[in-house]
């Protein structure tokens, strides 16, 4: 399929490579199909592109890059919906907010983007009861 993306221009996606978020994101519930882009020049970062909303695009990397000791438990309720029967089957990505200068950009660690890679679903859980913030500082630097 051919898709027309503000940022990257055309692209072409199969089937398999869109994640299906059944209620959507939170504050976008409408936009329920995406696509990740990675690039090798862009990491650790990627890009998790709207199918239908050509604008949409959130800038995304793994946690655990940022932060090793980051831990949760995913609640059975999200393991259900997205059909996990196995940890091989997951792929954790948390949202980055950048603003105007990279060196001040902030992780959202309570609520990770959980992707299943067996069945193309992928839902962004809320943890409850957890010592992580929504802006978290995302450089070394900024952890004080």
């Amino acid at each position: 399929m051919e898709l027309q993306t503000s940022r990257f221009g055309q692209l072409t996606v199969s089937e398999d490579e869109i994640y299906t978020f059944s209620n959507g994101i939170p504050g976008f519930e409408d936009q329920t199909s995406f696509v990740v882009v990675a690039s090798e020049d862009d990491q650790p970062f990627a890009y998790l592109q709207s199918i239908s909303d050509e604008r949409l695009v959130f800038v995304i990397a793994d946690p655990f890059f940022f932060y090793p000791d980051y831990d949760f438990e995913l609640p059975e309720s999200a393991v259900a919906e997205l059909g996990v029967t196995s940890v091989d089957q997951v792929m954790i990505r948390s949202i980055i907010s950048i603003g105007e200068r990279l060196d001040t950009a902030t992780i959202n660690l309570v609520a990770p983007i959980v992707f299943n890679l067996g069945n193309q679903t992928a839902k962004q859980v809320v943890l409850g009861r957890t010592t992580y913030l929504t802006r978290h500082p995302l450089f070394e630097a900024n952890k004080r």
